[in-house]
C-alpha cells in the first residue's frame, strides 16, 4: 500500500475539546532487527541516506520476512533489546474521521517515519493529519538509545483525534492504490494469435508523481516475455499480416522488430509527428502531421472557422507509404484538409480515408467525408458525406460502417417519431454496389470499437447499459452473440485478425473488482494479469447491490448502491448520489476519476443511477437527452433519490449529498434550482449558462448540435434561458461547491464563475475552487488527490458535521471564521 495524499501542517485549534495523549501498546507494534550488518556508515549518515532507506522501506513494508546478506530476518513482536544495528518498527493505524495529532518516538537514534511505504518525515516528533482510512506506519532508525526505553506516544489535537492502533493486516482502499496500482493500458494480439504486445503503467512511490510504463512482447503459449521496452516505448505499433514483424514509432524513427530473432531495424528516421502505422503488403502506411506555426511576431489571430478555437486545427496530416526495402517514402494524399487513414484493402489497391470540411448547415454542424483512394493511380472516389459518422472497416466484398441512428437520412432509426441521439452508436453494412443496410437497429447496446476476424465477422465492444461488453457479430447470420468475459467493463481488447474463430485478449474491471486481463481461445479463458492479487490482496472492498426503480413515466431507471466497508445495517449513514445525466451512462469501472469504492471506504453509502438520456438502453431512452437539458433526467434523479431513501432505512435522509461533472455538473446546478432534497452539492466543470457554453466551449456548438438539435439561442429561448441554472440562481438554497480546472477548454472556467458570482450576490452558501493548469479532467496525480480531498472534505463538513478537514485544507474560508467566532 503506497502513500496517501495527506495534508500536514500545524494549525491553530479552532474548536473546543481536550487533547488526548497516550503511549501506544507495544502489543500492536512489530519490530525488525536490530540488523548488525557491518557498514561504513549508519543509515542516516550516508551521503545517499534517503535512497538507501527508501529501498529498504519499500521492501520492509511489503514483506514479512527478508534475507539480508544471507541472513534471514522477520517482523516480530516489539521487545526491549540491547543489540547493536539499525532497527525497524511498524504498526497499523486506523482513523474513522479526519484525525490530527503528534507521534513522538522515544528510545531510538535518528528515526525516519514512513507512511504506507513512502517517506513522511525524519524526526522524533511528527505531526500527522490523516484522512479517514487505514495506514501502515513504519519507523527506521540507526539503532536504539541505551538510556531511553523505546516507546511510541500519540497526542491528539483534541478529544476527537483518537485513532486506533491494531495488528490487522487488511485495510480499506486508499486514493494512492486506486491511482498508482499497475494496470494494463493497451493490448495488441498478432494476427495469428501467438504473440501479445501489452503496455502496463504504474506510479512508483517517491517518483515525483511520474508514471512508469513498460511495454512487453509476450509469447501467448507460455506467457514468457520475449522483449521489453521501458525508456523508449513503442507508439502506433502494428503487426504485419503474417505476424512475423512488428512496426512501431520510437525515438522519431519507424522501427521494425523481427519476431524470429528479436532483432530491431530502423526503417525510417526523422519521423516526428508520425502516427497510425498500418501494414500494406510489404510496405507501411502512416499519417504524417505538419504542425502549423504562427508568425512569432503576430499580436493577433484572425479566426478562419469555429474549429479555429482548437489549438491543433491548422495542423495538416496526410497519408504516406514507406517502402521497407529501399526506404523510399511516397506521399499519397495532399490538400488543405487533413486526411485520416481508416483502413486498407491491399487486394484491391484501395485505402479508406476521412476528411472534415467546415460545414455548419445542419446538425451536428460538422461534416465527415468518406473517401476511397486508389493506391496505384492516386485517384479518389467520394463515397459519401455524413453528419454522423464514427468509423469504417473493409471486408472482402464491402465494408462495415459505424455511425449514429441518423446515418444516411435515418437509416438506423427505430422509431421515426423519436428525435434520436446520434451518440448512440449503430452498425451498418455497405456492399460492393453501394447499398447500405442497418445491422443493429433492433440491438439496444451502443456500438463502440470493433475488431475484424478473417471471415469478416466482428468482435464488438458495446455499451450495454452501465456495462462495457464484447459481442460477436456473425455476418452470415446478421446476429449478435454476447461473449462471456466475466467482468462488467471491458476497457481494452484485441483480436487475432488472421483467424476465423475468436482469439481475444482483453482487460477490464467490475464495479468492486480491480483490473484483470484474459485471453479467450476456443471459448476458454486464461488469466494474463491480476491487479487484485498484485495490488489489492489485503484490501477490504465494500459490497454492491443493484437498485432499479420505475419512474412516473413507466421507464426503468438502472442504478446501483455501494456499501461502506464493514457495513452495519443498524447504523445511520450519510449518502452520496452520483449521476452524469448526459448522453453516456456512469459505467461500472472499479476506479477512475470518480472513485465510488473510495467514497464507500470513507463511510458513505453511494447511489449511482442512470437517468433518461444515456446510451446503451435503446434509442427511445437515449433520445430523451435531445433538447432536454435537465428535463426527464432531473425528475429521474429526484425520484430515484426518494426511492433509494425509502428502500434503504440505514441512510439518514437529512445527510444526502449529490454531485456530477461536465453535463453532470450542469445537472447538479439545475437540480439545486428544482429541489432542496440534498443537504450539500458539488458541481465539477458544470455548465451554468447554455448560451455561453454553446458559443465558447471548444465542443459547445458541436455537442449542442446533438444535445440541442435544431435549437439555438435565437429560436429556443426557453431551452437556453429557462434551463440555464444561472437564470434561476435565486432559487438555490443548497450549499454548493464549484470545482473547475482553470485551463478547461471544453467547459470554460467562466461557467463556474457565473454561478459563483450569482450566489455571492444572493448571499447563498457557495464555494469556488480552481485547479491551476488543469483542463476538463483533473488528470495530474497530486491534482487528482487534491480534487478528491476537496470533494470529500466538503461532504464531511456538511453531511458528517466534521469541519476539521475542510478547515485544514482551506483555513481562510468563511466556514472556519464562523467556527472560530463561535468558540470565542
Amino acid at each position: 500500500m503506497k502513500v496517501m495524499s495527506l495534508v500536514c501542517a500545524s494549525i491553530t485549534l479552532a474548536f473546543s475539546g481536550l487533547s488526548v495523549s497516550a503511549e501506544i501498546d507495544k502489543a500492536n507494534i512489530q519490530q525488525f532487527g536490530p540488523v548488525a550488518s557491518v557498514t561504513a556508515q549508519a543509515l542516516s549518515a550516508s551521503s545517499h541516506n534517503d535512497a538507501l532507506r527508501a529501498n529498504l522501506a519499500q521492501s520492509l513494508s511489503l514483506n514479512d520476512e527478508i534475507d539480508i546478506l544471507g541472513e534471514s530476518y522477520r517482523w516480530d513482536k516489539a521487545k526491549n533489546s540491547t543489540d547493536k544495528g539499525w532497527i525497524g518498527y511498524k504498526l497499523q493505524l486506523s482513523a474513522e474521521r479526519f484525525t490530527q495529532g503528534t507521534l513522538t518516538i522515544n528510545g531510538v537514534n535518528q528515526p525516519q517515519v514512513y507512511l504506507n511505504g513512502a517517506l513522511y518525515k525524519a524526526d522524533a516528533k511528527v505531526e500527522l493529519a490523516l484522512q479517514s482510512g487505514d495506514y501502515q506506519l513504519m519507523i527506521l532508525a540507526d539503532g536504539i538509545d541505551e538510556e531511553v526505553p523505546f516507546s511510541l506516544d500519540w497526542q491528539g489535537k483534541s478529544d476527537i483525534d483518537n485513532p486506533s492502533f491494531t495488528t490487522t493486516k487488511t485495510h480499506r482502499v486508499s486514493p494512492a492504490q486506486l491511482f498508482d496500482s499497475e494496470v494494463i493500458t493497451s493490448l495488441s494480439l498478432s494476427p495469428n494469435g501467438k504473440y501479445l504486445l501489452q503496455t502496463k503503467r504504474h506510479y512508483p512511490a517517491n517518483n515525483d508523481d511520474k508514471p512508469v510504463a513498460v511495454t512487453e512482447l509476450l509469447n501467448v503459449s507460455d506467457k514468457q516475455v520475449m522483449y521489453r521496452w521501458q525508456d523508449s516505448a513503442p507508439a502506433s505499433a502494428t503487426w504485419s499480416d503474417n505476424s512475423k514483424q512488428l512496426a512501431f514509432v520510437a525515438d522519431k524513427q519507424i522501427q521494425l522488430l523481427t519476431v524470429s530473432n528479436i532483432s530491431i531495424d530502423v526503417a525510417a528516421t526523422q519521423m516526428e509527428n508520425v502516427s497510425a502505422l498500418k501494414w500494406y503488403g510489404d510496405s507501411l502506411l502512416f499519417q504524417w502531421e505538419k504542425t502549423f506555426k504562427a508568425d512569432e511576431k503576430a499580436t493577433n489571430k484572425r479566426f478562419q472557422a469555429l474549429e479555429d478555437r482548437w489549438s491543433y486545427w491548422r495542423n495538416n496530416s496526410q497519408i504516406y507509404q514507406l517502402d521497407i526495402t529501399s526506404g523510399f517514402i511516397r506521399q499519397l494524399t495532399d490538400g488543405k484538409l487533413s486526411s485520416n487513414l481508416l483502413d486498407s484493402h491491399p487486394d484491391d489497391d484501395k485505402l479508406l480515408l476521412t476528411r472534415f470540411p467546415v460545414d455548419y448547415k445542419e446538425p451536428a454542424h460538422g461534416l465527415t467525408q468518406l473517401v476511397e483512394l486508389d493506391v496505384n493511380t492516386l485517384t479518389e472516389t467520394l463515397i459519401g458525406e455524413y453528419r454522423t459518422f464514427n468509423s469504417a472497416v473493409y471486408t472482402d466484398d464491402g465494408m462495415y460502417i459505424m455511425a449514429g441512428p441518423d446515418f444516411m437520412k435515418g437509416l438506423g432509426v427505430q422509431d421515426p417519431s423519436v428525435v434520436v441521439n446520434n451518440y448512440d452508436g449503430q452498425l451498418y453494412w455497405r456492399d460492393a454496389s453501394g447499398k447500405v443496410i442497418p445491422l443493429s437497429k433492433d440491438f439496444d447496446p451502443a456500438i463502440g470499437g470493433a475488431g475484424k476476424l478473417s471471415n469478416d465477422d466482428l468482435i464488438l465492444r458495446v455499451g450495454e447499459g452501465d456495462r462495457g461488453q464484447l459481442y460477436l457479430f456473425d455476418l452470415s447470420r446478421k446476429s449478435f452473440k454476447k461473449i462471456n468475459t466475466g467482468m462488467d467493463m471491458v476497457n481494452h481488447f484485441s483480436v487475432a485478425s488472421d483467424l476465423s474463430k475468436p482469439v481475444i485478449a482483453y482487460a477490464g474491471t467490475s464495479a468492486t473488482v480491480p483490473q484483470k486481463a484474459y485471453l479467450i481461445k476456443s471459448g476458454k479463458k486464461a488469466l494474463l494479469f491480476d491487479s487484485q492479487a498484485a495490488s489489492y490482496a489485503d484490501t477490504r472492498i465494500g459490497d454492491i447491490q443493484d437498485f432499479d426503480f420505475t419512474n412516473t413515466h413507466g421507464h426503468n431507471i438502472d442504478g446501483r448502491v455501494y456499501f461502506p466497508v464493514d457495513f452495519d445495517a443498524n447504523k445511520q449513514y450519510p449518502a452520496l448520489v452520483y449521476y452524469y445525466g448526459g448522453t453516456a451512462p456512469v459505467t461500472r469501472n472499479f476506479t477512475g476519476r470518480w472513485p465510488f469504492n473510495l467514497w464507500a471506504a470513507k463511510g458513505y453509502v453511494v447511489y449511482v443511477l442512470q437517468p433518461n438520456g444515456a446510451t446503451g438502453y435503446g434509442q427511445a431512452f437515449s433520445g430523451r437527452h435531445v433538447n432536454a437539458w435537465g428535463d426527464y433526467s432531473a425528475d429521474d434523479i429526484i425520484e430515484g433519490t426518494q426511492a433509494f431513501l425509502k428502500e434503504h432505512k440505514f441512510v439518514d435522509p437529512k445527510r444526502v449529498g449529490n454531485m456530477g461533472a461536465s453535463y453532470g455538473g450542469f445537472m447538479t446546478m439545475y437540480l439545486a434550482t428544482k429541489t432542496d432534497i440534498f443537504a450539500a452539492s458539488m458541481a465539477h466543470a458544470g455548465i451554468s449558462n447554455l448560451s455561453a457554453y454553446w458559443g465558447h466551449g471548444w465542443w459547445g456548438y458541436g455537442y449542442s448540435g446533438v444535445a440541442s438539435k435544431g435549437s439555438f439561442p435565437w429560436n429556443n429561448r426557453d431551452l437556453y434561458v429557462e434551463h440555464s441554472p444561472l437564470y434561476n440562481a435565486d432559487k438555490i438554497n443548497t450549499p454548493l461547491l464549484l470545482l473547475h480546472g482553470n485551463a478547461d477548454t471544453n467547459v470554460p472556467v467562466g461557467e463556474s464563475h457565473y454561478m459563483y458570482s450569482a450566489l455571492k450576490m444572493l448571499d447563498k452558501p457557495v464555494e469556488l475552487i480552481e485547479f491551476n493548469g488543469q483542463d476538463h479532467h483533473i488528470n495530474g496525480r497530486q491534482a487528482r488527490f487534491d480534487w478528491w480531498d476537496a470533494t470529500l472534505a466538503w461532504f464531511d463538513l456538511h453531511l458528517k458535521d466534521e469541519p476539521q478537514w475542510w478547515n485544514k485544507l482551506y483555513p481562510e474560508t468563511s466556514t472556519e471564521n464562523s467556527a472560530e467566532a463561535a468558540v470565542k
